[in-house]
């Protein structure tokens, strides 16, 4: 492997392994302190700016907005009729941490999906060069 080439790559595992860690950060704060709306919201909104703080751009935050938009729209409805519930919702069924925490996975993934469709595209040129 090239010098050039071992940077991206290790660039891209480093990027890998931020994205991979952000989301299982989100997942674990949920998962453990769903039962205080307040002190998940700090850790969702510290969270949220943090991944905000690191993926930024035009594309990323549209994304942000939209995904959290849309998605509590439909829980909103879901919840609505009765498809599911939460065990501690606060605004129209479901937690007013929510919209951010959706938003924020939904950024974090679509990231991972960057960086894995970016390191194969960059694997399928080198494999074609030789």
């Amino acid at each position: 492997m090239e010098k050039k080439d071992r940077e991206i790559f290790e660039a891209d595992i480093a990027e890998l392994v931020l994205e991979l860690g952000m989301f299982s950060l989100l997942t674990a704060s949920i998962a453990l302190l769903w039962r205080d709306n307040l002190i998940l919201s700090i850790v969702v909104l510290a969270e949220c700016l943090l991944t905000l703080g690191l993926w930024h751009n035009k594309s990323d935050l549209a994304f942000f907005f939209i995904v959290a938009l849309l998605g509590s729209v439909s829980e909103i409805v879901f919840v609505h009729y009765g498809v599911w519930q939460y065990a501690n919702p606060s605004v129209f069924g479901v937690p007013f941490w929510f919209p951010l925490a959706f938003g924020t996975s939904g950024l974090t993934c679509i990231r991972l999906v960057h960086t894995i469709t970016l390191w194969d595209k960059v694997n399928s040129v080198h494999v074609s060069k030789k």
